[in-house]
């Protein structure tokens, strides 16, 4: 008439009084038995995969990467034209004509270089951590 108290259908013991004890954590070999058995059905998970569905992964895995480097690509434009814009700016209004130009320009271009080295490092880190 009533279910069973959860845990008794998977074979733990259940008093009567329905306290139930936690179950030992596994033992180090157990544990490494269990990992390997997780790591075999995402594997096998994976190759079950329809064609259809690994066009769809592979799709969203370029759109991601697309829309992630096309936001670093903007953010390099940025980095680089607002000093040369800065430079123009000032140049105009101290009457100093290419000198405040050409050194935005120079610290636009170390600035977005450094930014798109980190940036892609950072990516790299991530893919190899996600793997």
């Amino acid at each position: 008439m009533f279910p069973a108290p959860q845990g008794a259908e998977q074979g733990f013991e259940v008093p009567e009084n329905g306290d139930a004890k936690r179950p030992e954590p596994p033992s180090p070999d157990e544990y490494e038995k269990l990992r390997r058995e997780a790591d075999e059905l995402r594997r096998t998970k994976l190759s079950d995969q329809s064609p259809e569905a690994v066009r769809r992964r592979d799709l969203q895995r370029g759109m991601g990467n697309y829309v992630r480097y096309t936001g670093i690509g903007m953010q390099f434009l940025l980095i680089m034209l607002l000093p040369v814009g800065l430079g123009y700016w000032l140049d105009d209004w101290l009457g100093t004509s290419p000198a405040l130009i050409l050194v935005g320009a120079g610290l636009g271009a170390v600035g977005a270089m450094t930014y798109v080295v980190k940036s892609v490092f950072k990516l790299e880190s991530k893919e190899k951590k996600d793997k």
